[in-house]
């Protein structure tokens, strides 16, 4: 794939992070039918994608992996995503301990205060990540 050709793609992994911050901040306003874990996962896939269009960018096939604490070592050195590793660590748990119940009140669920805290997670990786990819 030619340098114009990549960018074009990792743009399209920005656009689609960006689209599931947006479903985050929607549900963060707790609308009658929404719940705090979905607020988080939706979170979660926004850094995720954000994060695999900077490897994209560079022609590097990203994982196919939910975990971000690995997927930060495939990034660039010198790229400060603006977030602690535990973090990312919170973040990468949204993607999997969410999506299924195991069993009743499980502990696992995050907060609406959890929730919101991977929203701004999300959007300074998000922040970071297009700057990188953009070349700012």
């Amino acid at each position: 794939m030619r340098a114009a050709e990549q960018l074009a793609v990792a743009e399209l992994w920005l656009a689609k992070a960006k689209t599931d911050l947006a479903l985050a901040r929607v549900i963060l306003k707790r609308g009658p039918d929404m719940e705090p874990w979905a607020a988080g996962f939706h979170a979660q896939q926004a850094a995720e994608k954000s994060m695999k269009a900077v490897p994209v960018a560079e022609g590097i096939e990203p994982p196919r992996d939910h975990n971000l604490v690995a997927l930060k070592s495939m990034l660039p050195a010198d790229l400060n995503l603006g977030v602690s590793m535990k973090t990312l660590a919170s973040l990468s748990a949204m993607a999997r301990g969410v999506r299924y119940v195991t069993e009743l009140g499980d502990p696992d669920e995050p907060t609406w205060t959890e929730a919101e805290e991977a929203v701004a997670g999300a959007q300074t990786i998000m922040d970071a990540t297009a700057a990188k990819v953009s070349g700012k």
